[in-house]
C-alpha cells in the first residue's frame, strides 16, 4: 500500500513544484508515524463508541469531498478518461447506439473497456447526473462489508484512516477514475462470503454466480476472486467443479449476449469490444510466469489473512510488470512516471492491503 501511494506521490507532486524524492520520504515517514502512533498508541484508546462515531464522521467527510470534486472538477479537462468511459457509454446505450463503439473524451483511439455489468451499476448514478457518485456509494459498501466480516468499528475505522491517508485515493476521487471502487466491490463480496459461509463446498452455485457477475465487470477484477476460489475449487468433487465453471461462463455470456448479437449483419462486437481496450501489446512469457506464480500462491492459500497479504503484493507486481511489459513490447519511449503512462491500476492492491493491514499480527 505505501508503495503505491509513493508511486502516485513521486508522480504527480513535482506538478507543483516539489522535489519527488523529499515528498516520497516525507510522505513514508508520514505514513509509517501515523499508522505506529495510532496501532501501538491510540487504537487501546479508542472504544467501539469513539470508533463508531469517528468512522461515521470521516465516511460523511470523504462523501462531502467526492460531492464537491462532482460538482467543481470538470472531468473533461482531466485526461483521465474512466468517467467519460462509463458516462458515454450509458449515454450510447439509451439512444440505442453500439455503446462500445464511442470514444472517450481523451482519444479517438480510446473505447469504453469496462465490462457491461459494471456499466450496469453505474445507471442510478448515470440518472442521479454523474458515475462519480459509484465512489462513495462504494466506499459505504466496503465499510458495511467490514463491519458485517469483523463486527468491529475500530476495523472500518482503521480502513477509513488507511483511506483518508492515501494519495491515490484522493487522485482516483479527484479524476473521477472508477478502478478503485471496482476493487472495493471485488473485496467486499469476499468479505461477504466469508461472513456468510458461501464457500465452495456448501453453495458452489452461488459461489459462482458471485464469480461470474465479478468477472462480468472487468478483466483485472478475474485475478482476486481467482486467487480465491482456485485452492476451493481444486478441492471439491468434479461435478461440482465442472458445474462451476459452466454457471459462471454462463453469467458472463449473458452479461455480453447482448453486444454480442448487437449487429448480426456486421458483428460489430467482433471489431470493437471490451477486450481489445483491456488487452494489448505484452510479452507473453511475462504473462506465463505470473498466472503459474499465482496458481502457486492461490494453492497454497492457508489463512484468510495469507491470501489479502498476498494478493495485494501479487495486484502491484502483476500490474507493474504488465506496465514494463508493454512498455519493453512496444518500444514506448516513457516510464512509469510519464503523463502517458496510466498507473492507476495500481490501485486495485489497496482494498486487499488495507484488510491485511488490519488484520496483520502484532
Amino acid at each position: 500500500m505505501l508503495t503505491t501511494n509513493i508511486l502516485f506521490v513521486s508522480k504527480y507532486i513535482p506538478r507543483i513544484g516539489i522535489d519527488p524524492i523529499y515528498a516520497s520520504f516525507t510522505y513514508s515517514v508520514l505514513f509509517i508515524g501515523l499508522v505506529w502512533v495510532y496501532r501501538h498508541a491510540l487504537k487501546k484508546y479508542i472504544t467501539e463508541r469513539i470508533a463508531r462515531v469517528v468512522s461515521l464522521c470521516l465516511a460523511v467527510g470523504i462523501i462531502g469531498i467526492i460531492a464537491c470534486s462532482i460538482l467543481f472538477i470538470d472531468p473533461l479537462t482531466i485526461r483521465v478518461d474512466r468517467w467519460s468511459a462509463t458516462t458515454y457509454f450509458l449515454d450510447a446505450l439509451f439512444e440505442g447506439t453500439y455503446p462500445y463503439g464511442v470514444h472517450t473524451h481523451v482519444s479517438e483511439s480510446n473505447f469504453p473497456s469496462p465490462f457491461p455489468l459494471w456499466h450496469y451499476l453505474n445507471i442510478p448514478f448515470w440518472l442521479m447526473g454523474d458515475v462519480g457518485w459509484i465512489q462513495a456509494f462504494m466506499l459505504l459498501v466496503f465499510l458495511g462489508s467490514l463491519y458485517l466480516f469483523s463486527h468491529s468499528w475500530r476495523a472500518v475505522l482503521s480502513a477509513t484512516l488507511l483511506l483518508c491517508i492515501s494519495p491515490s485515493y484522493w487522485w482516483e476521487i479527484a479524476t473521477r477514475s472508477d478502478g478503485l471502487s471496482n476493487a472495493l466491490l471485488v473485496c467486499s463480496c469476499i468479505l461477504l462470503m466469508e461472513r456468510f459461509d458461501i464457500q465452495m463446498n456448501n453453495r458452489w452455485w452461488l459461489v459462482a454466480i458471485i464469480a461470474g457477475c465479478i468477472a462480468s465487470t472487468r478483466l483485472s477484477a478475474v485475478i482476486p476472486i481467482a486467487l480465491y476460489l482456485f485452492k476451493p475449487w481444486l478441492e471439491v468433487d468434479i461435478k461440482k467443479e465442472i458445474g462451476f465453471i459452466c454457471v459462471a461462463l454462463g453469467v458472463v455470456v449473458v452479461a455480453f449476449a447482448p453486444y454480442i448479437f448487437w449487429d448480426t449483419a456486421s458483428w460489430v462486437f467482433f471489431s470493437r469490444n471490451p477486450f481489445m481496450s483491456q488487452t494489448g501489446p505484452g510479452n507473453t512469457w511475462i504473462l506465463v510466469v505470473m498466472v503459474l506464480i499465482a496458481i502457486w500462491i492461490a494453492y497454497k492459500k492457508q489463512t484468510l489473512y495469507y491470501y489479502f497479504c498476498t494478493t495485494s503484493i501479487y495486484m502491484f507486481i502483476f500490474m507493474l510488470v504488465s506496465q514494463f511489459g508493454y512498455i519493453i513490447q512496444t518500444g514506448a519511449p516513457y516510464t512509469l512516471f510519464d503523463v502517458r503512462c496510466d498507473i492507476s491500476y495500481f490501485t486495485l492492491a489497496i482494498p486487499f492491503a488495507i484488510i491485511a493491514l488490519i488484520y496483520q499480527k502484532e
